[in-house]
């Protein structure tokens, strides 16, 4: 039988926002609504919230995922030199590996962005179609002449 880790963990990355406001409500202080509270999450963090939730830990990991991949976090992780535990208390430092993958996601994001401004710049803008020129305005008597062609054409 196949390992369910996987499963689990894409599961945890598909319902991660409805788990978050969850979360959220649960540890206010951990997981702040304003992107300058963010604080760095202590390590072990992913076990903690796991028991407390009744989930399995690899859900557990997938739901926290968009939070730490998240610019917010990033920055927080480079800004701040202590980790916070689920409380809000200080844990640990900051270690420089830490800063290090926060660094390389937000060149990841900001390279992203800078590509999908050059891809709108690059696309062509939405042409608007020139009007149709109107055949020139026939006279009365020219329009009778066609018509009368026309029918002598049908007829013969």
């Amino acid at each position: 039988m196949a390992s369910t880790y996987g499963a689990e963990r894409a599961r945890g990355k598909k319902e991660a926002r409805q788990q978050l406001a969850t979360i959220r409500e649960r540890w206010p202080l951990a997981f702040p609504a304003k992107n300058q509270d963010v604080r760095p999450l202590s390590i072990g963090v992913a076990r903690e919230i796991a028991a407390a939730m009744g989930w399995q830990l690899p859900y557990t990991l997938g739901v926290l995922g968009s939070w730490k991949m998240a610019s917010a976090y990033c920055q927080a992780v480079l800004r701040h030199d202590y980790r916070i535990a689920l409380d809000g208390a200080p844990a640990e430092m900051v270690d420089a590996k830490a800063r290090e993958l926060a660094a390389k996601r937000l060149a990841e994001l900001a390279a992203r962005t800078v590509e999908r401004a050059g891809a709108a710049k690059a696309a062509p803008a939405a042409v608007k179609p020139k009007p149709a020129s109107a055949p020139p305005a026939e006279t009365a008597e020219q329009l009778r002449a066609r018509v009368r062609a026309s029918l002598l054409r049908k007829s013969a």
